[in-house]
């Protein structure tokens, strides 16, 4: 069984090779190393600046609720938002070998419409992407066919231009 960080990088290479295969090599996406401020991956465009920041999270199956169910845990006073930084969640099919179901969130909805949990340490929140496989109001709209992720991300890579040292460092500092 898959878990982990296993199953974390399986799921952001198949997310890669979707995205370089789907835009035909007009988008590149790029591991983010050190993975210490909730973008996973970097997806640009090829010959320009433009860039997009990805937080991927996967899953290999519901839960007994029928819900596709992923985490992200921030200091309670500094949960990320950007323009630039959508979170994608998946459903991984091991059998098929494939990212069966998408969800291409920006942050800000993301943020929105996760549920809060509160962690152990009381200055930590934990969001919490859940939604019903057989169907979701909160989070259908998101959902993304696999084939289609590329095409959907190129006018969002496009449209979020270069990006100021300024952005990043607010970014990075909303982070730690």
């Amino acid at each position: 069984m898959l878990e982990g960080s296993t199953l974390g990088t399986l799921v952001e290479l198949m997310v890669r090779a979707e995205i370089l295969a789907g835009s035909d090599g007009r988008l590149i996406p790029s591991r983010f190393e050190p993975d210490v401020d909730h973008r996973d991956l970097i997806v640009a465009d090829v010959g320009g600046y433009s860039a997009l920041w990805l937080q991927v999270k996967g899953t290999t199956h519901p839960d007994k609720e029928g819900r596709v169910v992923a985490f992200a845990n921030y200091p309670a006073d500094a949960i990320p938002e950007s323009g630039r930084l959508l979170y994608l969640v998946c459903l991984l099919d091991l059998q098929q070998h494939v990212l069966a179901r998408l969800w291409l969130v920006p942050s800000a909805d993301f943020n929105r419409l996760a549920y809060r949990e509160h962690s152990s340490r009381p200055d930590r929140v934990t969001l919490q992407f859940s939604c019903r496989a057989a169907g979701d109001e909160h989070w259908d709209r998101f959902e993304v066919p696999r084939l289609e992720l590329a095409a959907w991300l190129e006018p969002l890579v496009a449209a979020a231009g270069s990006s100021a040292l300024q952005e990043l460092n607010g970014l990075r500092e909303q982070a730690s």
